[in-house]
């Protein structure tokens, strides 16, 4: 039967995302708000999670900074998923009750095959980032220590049409369904530390800062395809099934200041390309596994920033793939800005045009509350097109 109701498919998506983002929108509620911005005009605590290079962006009266947690979820559910699939549950239990008494009607028979039909090859998908991060500022070498773990899945639907033609045929549901739902989801948790110095050039006021991020990187993949019957009464455990291996991975950045108030950067995050294959969740119809694949990301930025106005963009240098057999892909370009009022409270706002057919512009926006400029906490949010949700906070202490 098909029981791929709604709250059993959001269960696999937060499964599948607790075993830990698709396109990112900022690694933290700050960058989320203006627009995923981040490479040139990221806070110093938030340096390992865009450019190590800004470590070293921290103000004279920085002694102490501590960001925990930052968290962020995005949902894109273009094809209305999560709907259809409670619509055809309401359905299907209606027409097996008729199906039980002996009343099934030629005008249910179409409801449920027209149904079933709007869920083929339906997608959702989902990204979730947290992170952690601590820092002592000092002139001789910037350090930010930090963890960050982020996670991309995707939940796909496959309609056989021999479930249909056995309603058609025996006026019945069949008993062993062909129809699938398959979830596929991979993320890594890292910890690290961020190391920058800056130099000064010999040319007035000009400045550039190198930095590295080495980083102990844990990868996980999880592949699940079960008949829509299996996947029912199964007892989907996300903890037990994925696989996991430890890497090591390195980020790089460079930051150049012609002048005080503007920033020229370039990171390149995970140069050490990995992959993981899923584990082989055995079905009917599937056995094989899938290779999920954490690429190098290149991203340049420009930032104007006076102390009360900031202004970011970003340009992804290169697409994201995350499944080895998965025609998926991005690449963004990100705008933001930024107004802060004394270092109390800020306003953000954004926008992130995708360079891909795969995902949809965002517009962003959020806010920052920081009474006494020491203890704060930062809001974001997004939308795009075609039901694509995000939101983003975190809490930060800088003494």
């Amino acid at each position: 039967m098909f029981f791929c109701k709604r709250n059993h498919l959001a269960l696999l998506v937060l499964s599948s995302l607790s075993a830990s983002a698709f396109a990112d929108n900022g690694m933290d509620a700050r960058g989320m708000g203006m627009g995923g911005t981040g490479v040139a005009s990221a806070h110093y605590l938030t340096a390992g999670f865009y450019n190590p290079a800004l470590a070293v962006n921290y103000k004279a009266n920085d002694d102490f900074g501590l960001m925990l947690p930052s968290i962020g979820v995005t949902v894109h559910d273009a094809d209305d998923l999560y709907h259809k699939v409670d619509h055809f549950q309401e359905i299907n239990s209606d027409i097996e009750d008729s199906i039980d008494n002996g009343m099934l009607t030629a005008a249910q028979k179409e409801e449920w095959t027209s149904a079933l039909n709007e869920l083929d090859n339906g997608s959702l998908k989902a990204t979730v980032h947290a992170g952690i991060a601590a820092s002592v500022p000092n002139h001789y070498l910037s350090a930010v220590l930090f963890t960050q773990a982020q996670v991309q899945a995707v939940v796909n639907t496959d309609i056989d049409q021999r479930d249909i033609k056995h309603l058609e045929d025996f006026d019945t549901t069949p008993e062993h369904m062909y129809s699938t739902v398959e979830g596929l989801a991979g993320g890594t948790a890292d910890i690290g530390i961020a190391l920058a110095k800056s130099f000064d050039l010999p040319f007035d006021n000009q400045t550039i800062s190198l930095g590295v991020a080495p980083k102990l990187q844990k990868i996980y993949a999880l592949r699940y395809k079960k008949t829509v019957e299996e996947f029912e009464d199964s007892d989907f455990d996300a903890g037990h099934d994925h696989t996991e291996k430890t890497a090591f991975n390195l980020d790089l950045g460079i930051a150049y200041k012609p002048v005080d108030s503007i920033t020229v950067a370039f990171a390149a995050k995970n140069v050490i390309k990995q992959s993981l294959d899923t584990n082989q969740n055995i079905s009917r119809s599937d056995s094989t596994a899938v290779t999920y694949l954490v690429e190098p990301k290149y991203t340049a930025g420009v930032a104007y920033d006076n102390g009360m106005f900031t202004l970011a963009a970003d340009v992804d240098l290169n697409k994201q793939h995350y499944f080895e057999e998965l025609a998926y892909e991005t690449q963004f370009a990100h705008l933001g800005a930024e107004f802060n009022a004394w270092d109390w409270a800020q306003l953000r706002a954004g926008y992130s045009i995708s360079m891909t057919d795969y995902a949809q512009n965002m517009v962003t926006a959020g806010i920052g509350l920081k009474p006494f400029g020491a203890f704060g906490i930062d809001l974001a949010g997004q939308y795009g097109e075609d039901n694509n949700y995000g939101a983003a906070v975190q809490f930060v202490i800088t003494l």
